[in-house]
């Protein structure tokens, strides 16, 4: 949803369609449905953005980084930001 919001906006140059396509030819990358345990992550994790929300929560129930710009990121407990 967040690539389908930021594409919407103009905000990135890629759309939903071309990044899932590139999803499913790369072995970089898993898709990850959401799950009632990345759910109650989320219930727990305060963020003003819903989208933001669900993609902290399902990096801190899989314990792994997030690649991200966003300063306010870095602020919430059990988050790896990556980003220079």
């Amino acid at each position: 949803m967040e690539i389908l919001y930021l594409s919407e906006k103009r905000r990135i140059n890629i759309d939903l369609i071309e990044t899932l396509s590139r999803i499913e030819l790369s072995s970089l990358y898993q898709i990850i449905d959401l799950t009632p345990d990345i759910l109650i992550v989320a219930n727990d994790l305060h963020f003003h953005e819903l989208h933001d929300r669900l993609i902290l929560s399902t990096a801190k129930w899989l314990d792994i980084p997030i690649i991200s710009s966003d300063k306010k990121f870095k602020s919430i407990e059990g988050i790896n930001v990556i980003w220079n």
